[in-house]
């Protein structure tokens, strides 16, 4: 099995935050909203945080969908919120500048957090699971889907060129690191049966996405 090579946690290199601004993922961002969406169990007026929002396309497509519910977009990167806040324009859209391993909400107030490839930046992952098990109310949904690690650096030379083959070398190159850094779904499972989260859903739903769902109990 291929050893894990992690990358920085924050993306605050202005050109890296312009180069994933500009760059088309429509497709796929909506994709993930629209299982996100039908995946939600919860109704109502609810507070729903986007961990890693990046340069916030996900945020944004979530406001639009469920323009009932308070959506905040958290990133630890000023270079990705800046371009986050160009992106909502007037959207009375809020974001936060914050680590997700240390959120500025107390303990059991948040409805539902989402996010779309957090984990593979994080150096440590205990304290991402903690402090989302702190901060999401029981009964509250999670739902994450990230990249998981390929068998070997030929297999992720060949998803880079088979979904990014198109994109500027930059792209190409962080995609690659991204793969390399990412996490197994063994891995993950370990990660949440250590934290007390054994029983969320660790489901591959792509032949290189993992997806990380449940109520909390």
């Amino acid at each position: 099995m291929l050893e894990r090579q992690p990358e920085p946690e924050f993306m605050d290199d202005p050109l890296e935050a312009e180069a994933y601004s500009v760059t088309d993922f429509s497709d796929v961002n909506q994709k993930f909203v629209d299982t996100f969406c039908s995946a939600l169990p919860l109704s109502g007026n609810l507070l729903i945080l986007d961990l890693g929002c990046g340069p916030g396309d996900i945020t944004y497509r979530m406001h639009l969908c469920c323009e009932q519910h308070k959506i905040i977009g958290i990133d630890g990167s000023p270079s990705m919120l800046r371009f986050a806040q160009k992106q909502s324009g007037s959207r009375s859209l809020t974001w936060v500048l914050a680590d997700a391993k240390c959120l500025p909400f107390v303990n059991e107030s948040v409805d539902v957090i989402l996010s779309n490839s957090l984990l593979h930046h994080i150096l440590d992952p205990k304290p991402l699971w903690m402090e989302i098990k702190r901060v999401i109310k029981s009964g509250g949904f999670l739902f994450l889907r990230d990249l998981f690690r390929p068998e070997s650096e030929r297999e992720a030379r060949k998803i880079v060129e088979l979904y990014a083959g198109d994109a500027s070398d930059l792209l190409k190159q962080e995609y690659y690191r991204s793969l390399l850094s990412a996490f197994t779904p063994e891995e993950i499972q370990e990660q949440l049966a250590e934290c007390g989260l054994e029983y969320l859903s660790v489901k591959c739903v792509t032949d290189r996405h993992v997806d990380i769902f449940g109520t909390i109990v």
